[in-house]
């Protein structure tokens, strides 16, 4: 999940649109239910895989302005990389699923992270020129923030989630992930809330609900 996922996430950044990069690593989801029930047997009911593909559905169409504008520009390298994200993260979830009853959350994801790091440490060392980084006020705080409260903090927190829940129930709500994007870039960026953004965020909402809805007796 660490090594792989962060790999394929900032290099792809390189190569492709925000709107495909969106689209294409929502597939992770998907991928992640197959992998769970074909290694941990957790069933989706089809209630739960219909609002899967509806919330994939709806992160498409929030995500179908950048992928169609002007702006927009793919190769097969880019989605290659997301690919390696996607595939890294579906795995990792599944194996954070294996070892949630098992291991301390704090220090599963302690290990994770510093698993996953050492093989980018090396790969960063051999490809890049760490001399040639400014380190500047708003680099660092942003490297602290990628690194406290949106990796650490947000690992420990999935892991403590999966404890209580299926995995394939609790990655549903990664469709929301687009819909907390357009939400700080309309209140902090003052980017547009279009039609179809807002028709985006309603369906991939659905989705969710329908996905992580808690089965009754009758289905």
């Amino acid at each position: 999940m660490t090594g792989l996922g962060y790999f394929g996430m900032f290099h792809a950044a390189e190569f492709v649109s925000p709107g495909l990069a969106t689209v294409v690593s929502n597939t992770q989801p998907i991928i992640a239910a197959v992998l769970a029930f074909a290694l941990l047997g957790d069933r989706l009911s089809a209630r739960s895989r219909i609002g899967m593909l509806i919330g994939f559905a709806g992160t498409a169409i929030v995500a179908a302005p950048q992928f169609i504008g002007d702006d927009a520009r793919s190769t097969g390298v880019g989605i290659f990389y997301i690919l390696i994200a996607v595939c890294g993260v579906a795995a990792g979830n599944v194996a954070i699923k294996k070892l949630a009853n098992r291991v301390d959350p704090a220090m599963a994801m302690g290990l994770q992270l510093l698993v996953g790091s050492l093989p980018l440490t090396v790969l960063a060392l051999l490809t890049e020129r760490p001399r040639e980084i400014i380190w500047s006020p708003p680099f660092v705080a942003s490297l602290f923030i990628l690194a406290l409260p949106g990796t650490a903090l947000a690992f420990w927190l999935w892991q403590t989630i999966l404890r209580a829940i299926p995995l394939s129930k609790a990655n549903a709500f990664s469709f929301l992930v687009p819909v907390f994007g357009v939400t700080i870039g309309v209140l902090f960026f003052a980017e547009p809330l279009t039609l179809p953004v807002l028709m985006g965020i309603g369906v991939a909402t659905l989705g969710v609900y329908l996905a992580a809805r808690p089965e009754t007796a009758g289905g």
